[in-house]
């Protein structure tokens, strides 16, 4: 049996690539190809780019820190480079949502982190956008950049987004996870709303009538307003690997997220591969960290298997030694 092992990484404690090599030992008895996967977010970087450079910048706190460019052959004698917004102003870079400060937190190292990019006379750009600490509709970066528009530079640029979500929903929907408290929630809030009528008065254009323009608490939409072109980071990733046709040519699908909630199909790696799944008639086995279970019925619901570590091995063994325990789950649902 051919078994397509199509993960994206557990934010912060396996990635991708890690899990697909630990599926490929654990099912050694079947021909298992590892397809790591992001949606723009953290392992974005990782999995696109040929060789990469550390760099310094600041993480979402303003503290200095190193994060990688990537660079990968375009065309026939250019060089594109990558960076993601994770290795800079990520969650996990701050020590997750107890160490963030959800209110100071800001985009000001994507800023830096694209100014060395530039630097490198690229003949294009791909910024992974997700994954981050921050809330602060790109403010950070704005002040880094000051508002000078991307196509000054004569450089395309392209947004890699990891949702769907809109500029001033950001707060609502990403806050809580980025350690915002309920009146927290309200303030960052209210301070997209003010600068999505600020991009709107100086840039003209309106970044609620575009999906994804909330990615990265707001990053996506600031890019935009840059000037750089926003597409979907699953999409960037799903073309570049031919992912669709790995999946015609298995017999199972593997795949899996840190957390399995509503959010996974907003864009997600976990909700884009079922879907694909599903238009090729494919079955699926959904591997999560933890789970919604609103969501895992309506997965299994679609005829798919889901299985939560945490629910089967208990939280504290699960983040202990998850790559251990994903290896050991999927020998026993694998058959």
């Amino acid at each position: 049996m051919n078994v397509l092992a199509a993960f994206d990484s557990f934010k912060g404690t396996m990635s991708a690539r890690a899990i697909g090599r630990e599926l490929a030992r654990a099912l050694s008895s079947y021909e298992v190809r590892e397809c790591p996967l992001s949606d723009g977010g953290e392992g974005f970087l990782e999995i696109l780019a040929d060789r990469f450079v550390q760099v310094p910048t600041v993480d979402a706190l303003g503290r200095g820190c190193f994060a990688r460019l990537g660079f990968r052959e375009h065309g026939v004698s250019g060089v594109e480079v990558i960076l993601e917004t994770a290795q800079t102003i990520g969650l996990t870079q701050v020590g997750g949502a107890a160490g963030n400060d959800p209110i100071r937190a800001d985009s000001t190292g994507v800023a830096i982190l694209l100014e060395e990019a530039l630097r490198r006379r690229p003949a294009a750009i791909l910024v992974g956008c997700g994954g981050s600490a921050v809330t602060d509709g790109g403010l950070g970066f704005i002040r880094r950049a000051r508002q000078r528009k991307l196509a000054t530079y004569g450089v395309p640029v392209r947004v890699a987004l990891d949702v769907r979500t809109r500029f001033t929903q950001a707060g609502e929907v990403f806050a809580p996870q980025k350690g915002a408290a309920p009146k927290e929630v309200e303030l960052l809030t209210a301070r997209l709303v003010a600068l999505h009528a600020w991009y709107r008065r100086w840039y003209g254009i309106d970044l609620d009538e575009y999906a994804g323009t909330g990615a990265a608490g707001g990053l996506g939409g600031a890019l935009m307003a840059f000037g750089a072109v926003l597409a979907s980071g699953f999409d960037e990733v799903a073309s570049r690997i031919q992912l669709s046709r790995q999946i015609s040519e298995a017999d199972l699908v593997l795949t899996g997220e840190g957390r399995l909630d509503e959010t996974s199909f907003d864009g997600k790696v976990v909700g884009e591969v079922l879907m694909l799944a599903e238009s090729q008639g494919k079955q699926v086995v959904v591997i999560v960290g933890t789970a919604d279970s609103r969501i895992v019925e309506r997965v299994r619901h679609s005829g798919h298997r889901v299985y939560a570590l945490s629910e089967i091995f208990g939280i504290e063994r699960s983040l202990a030694n998850p790559l251990q325990l994903i290896g050991e789950l999927a020998r026993s649902v694998v058959a």
